[in-house]
């Protein structure tokens, strides 16, 4: 009978451990198949979101979605400063991005928590997001060596080597959206469209304040722009995310509880 007690307590706690964790869902696109990310967020009733970046700027003026004035202000990693668009635009073969970019091109610094991190950049939303995609420019062209440290990779359980392309929502881990070992494994260049794709991801589990991008092929021009889209899709609309509410968190602490009852009732 302790036996089955106990079998049931750990299910409970696993149940209950499940539903507050979620992945989010990442995209690696050609430019043309950016339907792809929009059905995605139309289909959970909620609206894309696009700004065209401009040469220059890093406050960006918008609507969102309840229909208010929001900007969103783009800062460098590095600095903690605003970071101004400094790439007028960006063109390879028949593909030319869709507004000013960005020059992200990875390097290392001192003290960053991933490798790159500190050549990336920070969008930050006066009215919070969930779901985010980007343009990228010149990915993929080289510098795939890349080896990443062991405790990179077992943190966030990445490939050794690549070209990869980061990106986090403030509240979450960091995620490879894309990693690139050769020159196809740019979806873009795969399509015959160049050296440009489109990366994103959606995390339905919260909502959050920023987005963070970043690179680490070294060496690499590496440009990030365009167009940004963002949307704020209902909570657990895409790939199950959750947030554990009261009686979730009770369940879990009811279930380990009853575990540790058990397992002392057992030693006893």
């Amino acid at each position: 009978m302790k036996t089955r007690y106990l079998r049931v307590s750990v299910l409970v706690f696993l149940s209950a451990l499940s539903a507050v964790q979620a992945a989010p869902v990442i995209f690696n696109l050609a430019p043309n198949q950016i339907s792809t990310f929009s059905s995605v967020v139309t289909a959970t009733g909620a609206s894309l979101i696009t700004v065209p970046v401009t040469m220059g700027n890093a406050v960006f003026n918008y609507t969102d979605q309840n229909g208010n004035p929001a900007t969103v202000s783009v800062y460098s990693l590095a600095s903690n400063t605003l970071r101004p668009s400094d790439v007028p635009g960006y063109t390879y073969g028949p593909t030319t991005m869709s507004g000013a970019a960005w020059r992200i091109s990875p390097y290392s610094s001192a003290g960053d928590p991933i490798p790159g991190f500190g050549s990336g950049i920070e969008f930050r939303f006066s009215s919070p997001v969930n779901a985010f995609a980007i343009e990228i420019g010149d990915w993929a062209t080289c510098c795939m060596d890349n080896t990443r440290p062991l405790s990179v990779r077992t943190t966030y359980g990445v490939p050794s080597e690549g070209s990869g392309l980061w990106i986090s929502f403030d509240g979450g881990a960091w995620t490879l959206p894309a990693n690139a070992l050769s020159a196809l494994d740019n979806p873009g260049y795969a399509s015959g469209l160049g050296f440009v794709n489109i990366i994103g991801a959606i995390d339905s589990s919260n909502t959050f304040s920023s987005v963070r991008l970043f690179g680490d092929g070294f060496g690499e021009y590496l440009v990030a722009g365009g167009s940004l889209r963002f949307a704020t899709v209902p909570i657990g609309s895409v790939g199950g995310g959750v947030i554990p509410e009261p009686s979730t968190g009770l369940l879990a602490g009811a279930g380990l509880l009853l575990v540790g009852y058990l397992l002392r009732r057992r030693v006893a």
